[in-house]
């Protein structure tokens, strides 16, 4: 892997961060919460899920807002799992006709994430934000 700058790590880390987010927790998130506020058009997870239409707007935040922490969870865990087993994991990102380790790119990755972070991926790259309602 070629000597990068640190500017050239960030544009990196935020274009797979970019995707991350809008590819994996949004999109997930999205289906969650219109399952939650039983706005789905799927039948099938309406009646499966019934029993939240019962739910007031606050339960419905609480749900969606635990929703929120839960899918992010994951995929922070995912991240730390690479930087934890990195002698038999390695996240590689093409770019072009070069290959990036993500892992040795950042510093920490799950962190990239950081919810409470102006920086971090969320605030950056989600339509739906930290909190979802």
């Amino acid at each position: 892997m070629d000597k990068l700058s640190k500017e050239q790590k960030k544009t990196i880390l935020n274009s797979f961060g970019k995707l991350v987010i809008q590819n994996v927790r949004d999109r997930a998130l999205k289906l969650s919460m219109g399952i939650v506020k039983q706005s789905t058009v799927n039948p099938v997870k309406l009646e499966q899920y019934s029993c939240f239409s019962s739910l007031n707007v606050q339960q419905q935040e609480a749900v969606c807002d635990l929703l929120s922490e839960t899918i992010t969870n994951v995929i922070y865990l995912f991240l730390e799992m690479f930087e934890e087993n990195k002698d038999c994991l390695s996240l590689i990102i093409k770019e072009g006709d070069k290959c990036y380790n993500m892992i040795e790119i950042s510093e920490k990755m799950g962190s990239e994430i950081a919810c409470y972070e102006d920086d971090g991926w969320i605030q950056k790259y989600s339509t739906i934000g930290r909190f979802v309602l």
